[in-house]
């Protein structure tokens, strides 16, 4: 029969399982932290981020690279690094918006993709001998373009343009009912102004070149014509935002 335990075996059973669980949940979190932190350490905006803050923390590093002073004769013998991750950066924005204004050479790209997958689909079911049911099969499942779901481009459209502005405006309450903001005199009204205005700009055109870096030549297209969208939204959602929050942080 079923061994019977005594109440203090039974409450050592309780005891070593509860622990087994809590360690297995504790494993599963230290996991999927350690997975957290590693997609966020290749994020380039990160990597930039703490290198910037490195590079401010240490001055004796930050005079092998940058040019201190009006003289530009005393070139230091690491501002080549410097000069080339600025030509870099400048030329980021005016390349991320030629992908965006692309949606056509995208179109027309996803189009040919499209009509070459179709066209081999078909002849694969006409070599396998399929009848004309299955050649029109394989020639609708091409046909269906990946796009997003009607609540996906709600999200994508008004939560940037209408929620986010009222998440950052929960955030600087918040920040400021418990003094994480620091007093600067003279610029604190405009460090509180940037902390809201960060929360109410549309999507950066940085997403689009994502999607099309990976493949993702359709969601590319997709989301480009959702950003413009956006941004033709934003231009009433965020000008009210803006002076709305100007109306909050900056003495009149």
């Amino acid at each position: 029969g079923e061994e019977v335990l005594s109440p203090i075996e039974r409450v050592g059973t309780f005891v070593r399982r509860g622990a087994e669980s809590a360690k297995s949940t504790w494993v599963r979190v230290s996991d999927w932290a350690v997975v957290l932190v590693y997609r966020l350490a290749r994020t380039p905006a990160l990597q930039a981020s703490l290198a910037a803050v490195v590079l401010a923390s240490f001055p004796a590093l930050k005079q092998l690279l940058t040019i201190h002073g009006g003289d530009t004769t005393k070139v230091p013998p690491l501002y080549f690094v410097y000069d080339a991750v600025s030509t870099l950066g400048q030329a980021q924005v005016p390349v991320s918006m030629i992908m965006l204004s692309g949606t056509a050479t995208l179109r027309y790209m996803t189009a040919l993709r499209r009509r070459a997958i179709r066209a081999t689909m078909v002849d694969r079911a006409k070599a396998e001998g399929g009848d004309q049911e299955e050649v029109g099969e394989a020639r609708g499942e091409t046909e269906k373009p990946d796009r997003f779901t009607p609540p996906a481009v709600a999200c994508i459209l008004l939560g940037r343009a209408a929620l986010m502005p009222l998440a950052g405006l929960g955030w600087w309450w918040a920040l400021n009912r418990i003094g994480l903001v620091p007093d600067i005199e003279g610029h604190t009204p405009i460090m509180q102004l940037v902390i809201l205005v960060e929360s109410a700009v549309p999507t950066a055109q940085n997403v689009v070149m994502l999607l099309l870096v990976h493949g993702r030549l359709e969601k590319g297209e997709s989301l480009a014509q959702l950003v413009l969208v956006q941004m033709a939204i934003s231009v009433f959602t965020f000008t009210v935002s803006c002076s709305f929050f100007q109306y909050l942080v900056i003495p009149q």
